[in-house]
């Protein structure tokens, strides 16, 4: 696979009468062991943002800032990526993050475009190596035997300081009957299994992407049967920006089970709203963020990380 008293007078002793002294001396020995029962505080929860965005043909001649594209990357501590056209221009994407951070990132990219017919991308997910690892060898293209999906999910494995997971990514096929997103969804939640049951050791799976379908669709009752379950965009939610500079649809989602990684979610997602204020001086400050990133926003989810891992 490619790759935030007084003040005593000096020489003035003032005087202290002696029982005064001895009950200074029994305070001081009860406060110190009273601190001596004191459990030791937990460490401060250290957080890391998850993400996954749609790039939008990233690496086509369309206009795209890759700048600025690179500033909404830069918010996040791992972010998988969508619609990667060409590894060129991830490259120089890379390059732009290194410099823009000051942090070194790298990028874990499925070994091929996918896709059925002559429309195909790759997956990217990009993280900065101070704090994150990727797990050598971890990453591969679930094998579709049964032809289910346009673009077969995409699975790799980190280490973010403590916290260990395994990230699905995909993003589906659209049809405006819904029909195959539907197949898609249901056909994720062996996907899912399957992967979770590949090491016992390790439970915490993060499912990610555009799958063209909201949260509660009847697609999805497969994946929601499975104990715990929750995502965290809610159908209400809109994560994309049409022509006429209007919020739509409800596509990009994060799905986990809280009964493994419910302990290190922070409770803290949703939808990352760059252009409402890096882009605020525009006229038109959303309708700019679809002309020149992107017409999907990131989707993110917050996690704790610093935490004993559990599984």
């Amino acid at each position: 696979m490619s790759e935030l008293s007084k003040v005593d007078t000096p020489g003035h002793r003032p005087s202290t009468p002696y029982l005064s002294r001895a009950l200074f001396l029994l305070l001081v020995t009860v406060l110190a062991w009273s601190c001596s029962k004191t459990p030791i505080p937990e460490p401060s929860p250290v957080t890391r943002v998850f993400a996954s965005f749609n790039a939008l043909h990233l690496g086509w001649d369309n206009g795209k800032d890759l700048h600025a594209l690179a500033r909404v990357i830069a918010q996040f501590e791992v972010i998988a990526l969508l619609e990667v056209m060409n590894l060129d221009t991830l490259q120089r994407l890379n390059a732009m993050l290194d410099d823009l951070t000051g942090s070194r990132w790298r990028f874990v990219t499925s070994p091929e475009k996918l896709g059925r017919t002559t429309y195909k991308e790759y997956y990217a997910i990009g993280y900065q190596t101070e704090r994150t690892t990727f797990i050598e060898h971890s990453a591969f293209v679930w094998p579709d035997t049964l032809d289910e999906f346009e673009r077969e999910p995409f699975t790799a494995s980190f280490c973010t300081d403590n916290f260990d997971y395994t990230m699905i990514v995909m993003h589906s096929d659209f049809d405006r009957r819904k029909e195959v997103m539907r197949k898609e969804a249901r056909a994720l939640a062996k996907v899912f299994r399957a992967i979770q049951d590949r090491d016992p050791q390790e439970n915490d799976i993060i499912l990610m992407g555009d799958f063209n379908l909201c949260a509660d669709d009847t697609g999805w009752v497969p994946l929601r049967s499975i104990p715990t379950m929750t995502h965290f965009i809610a159908c209400s939610t809109l994560t994309a920006i049409n022509a006429r500079d209007e919020l739509v649809s409800s596509y990009d989602n994060i799905w986990i089970q809280t009964t493994y990684s419910g302990r290190e979610y922070a409770g803290t997602s949703g939808v990352n709203f760059y252009y409402s204020l890096a882009m605020r001086d525009e006229p038109n400050p959303a309708l700019t963020f679809r002309q020149k990133i992107s017409d999907h926003l990131p989707v993110y989810a917050v996690f704790v990380t610093n935490m004993e891992d559990d599984d």
